[in-house]
């Protein structure tokens, strides 16, 4: 399973995938679902560490084993699910990069009319960053194992107005949690006194008015501001905390019975406490674009353009994400899925000579469904970043075999 790049897009398509895989079976314990998984990967990799050309490169042989659990109940007709799910990686000539990650999850989706209804969900992630990932960009080597954090989120969703409606309302918020795990081992490898503040919340609400101008199409304005606060500052005076205000603008359409699409453009603003950051305002957008001619095949773009905090001595990071997929069943069991995803990171900010990233990641895949209960795949995955520090450049090939087991 490997870990998405930084820049990945934040993006959601609903789509019904192509895969002709049943769902997982489940064990009925009373009046709770048990729906157990066993996702297994066997995968080698070149350039453990994303090394530029300068350094040192790491190919290892890499076990992956994740096992998960979900919950599924109703309470007075709603849906309740919980979920764990470990995730535990070998590293066969690179112990170094070994890793144990937990997930937590726990969603519930409410209904109290025809009109209203509210949607929850509650995450908690002990997780890591790969050396070389992240704040240990151009510097995976001097690690001597991955940096760690611990994440955790709760958002939740009011709609008022029905599915069919004219006009329809969402109201959300959410909080958010990053706290990384402030080692010897990862601390030394840097400044220590850059790693030690980066520890952060999120506190985010906003509104969406949604109006149906056709049957499957709907106009939406939305409305976003999300406040940023680290819990220390390296510089006193040179504060790291600001407000992020957005509003987009745009479409969503259904155009048949399998896939949904959005478009929004609009403006986004993130202005700093301090007054000696640079502020940024500009264009941002969203778009979601799935389109599914036929039941077994889909093809998906997707784009965004947003602001991110920073890894590095920058302000913060202009980003803009491009993905194209083709996903495709050939047979009743037999699917393949082809990805290519292009992202481009501007760090903004008071320094001279800043860093400007290209990252490129090309993905091919193929899934054989022998059983209902079982799913076998393998994939290629190449990865490559241009910087104008050569330091941060890496070229990175992966091959995987894949395994996926349910009831």
């Amino acid at each position: 399973m490997i870990k998405q790049a930084s820049s990945a897009l934040a993006l959601s398509l609903i789509a019904v995938g192509v895969s002709h895989a049943q769902e997982a079976g489940r064990y009925k314990m009373g009046s709770v679902d048990l729906i157990p998984v066993l996702n297994t990967d066997f995968l080698h990799i070149d350039n453990v560490t994303y090394a530029s050309e300068q350094d040192a490169e790491i190919t290892s042989w890499v076990g992956v084993v994740s096992p998960e659990l979900r919950a599924v109940t109703e309470l007075n007709g709603n849906e309740i699910e919980l979920g764990y799910r470990l995730e535990r990686g070998e590293y066969f000539s690179s112990e170094a990069d070994n890793y144990t990650d937990h997930f937590l999850h726990a969603d519930g989706d409410f209904v109290f009319s025809e009109r209203s209804r509210f949607t929850a969900r509650a995450n908690f992630e002990d997780g890591h960053d790969d050396r070389g990932r992240v704040y240990s960009n151009g510097f995976g080597n001097a690690l001597s194992e991955p940096d760690t954090y611990k994440n955790a989120n709760l958002d939740g969703t009011l709609s008022y107005g029905g599915l069919s409606s004219t006009g329809r309302v969402e109201v959300s918020a959410g909080y958010e949690i990053m706290n990384y795990d402030d080692r010897p081992e990862v601390l030394g490898f840097r400044d220590t006194n850059f790693l030690r503040f980066r520890d952060r919340d999120y506190f985010r609400y906003g509104a969406a008015f949604y109006y149906r101008v056709a049957p499957s199409t709907n106009l939406v304005l939305d409305a976003n501001r999300q406040e940023i606060t680290y819990d220390e500052q390296q510089q006193a005076e040179r504060s790291l905390d600001s407000v992020e205000n957005t509003v987009l603008a745009g479409l969503t359409w259904q155009t048949n019975d399998y896939t949904r699409s959005f478009a929004k453009i609009g403006y986004t603003q993130k202005k700093f406490d301090d007054a000696g950051r640079d502020d940024f305002s500009g264009v941002a957008w969203e778009v979601g674009m799935a389109y599914k001619p036929v039941s077994y095949s889909q093809i998906k773009i997707a784009t965004s353009a947003d602001t991110r905090e920073t890894n590095s001595e920058a302000d913060y990071i202009r980003s803009h994400d491009y993905s194209v997929s083709w996903e495709h069943a050939w047979l009743e069991r037999f699917s393949t899925t082809a990805r290519f995803a292009f992202a481009t990171d501007d760090y903004e900010g008071q320094p001279a000579d800043l860093r400007e990233d290209e990252t490129t990641k090309i993905t091919l895949g193929a899934d054989y469904d022998f059983r209902r209960w079982l799913q076998l795949g393998v994939f290629y995955q190449i990865n490559e970043r241009d910087s104008n520090r050569e330091t941060i450049d890496y070229d990175r090939d992966v091959i995987g075999l894949t395994a996926k087991v349910t009831l």
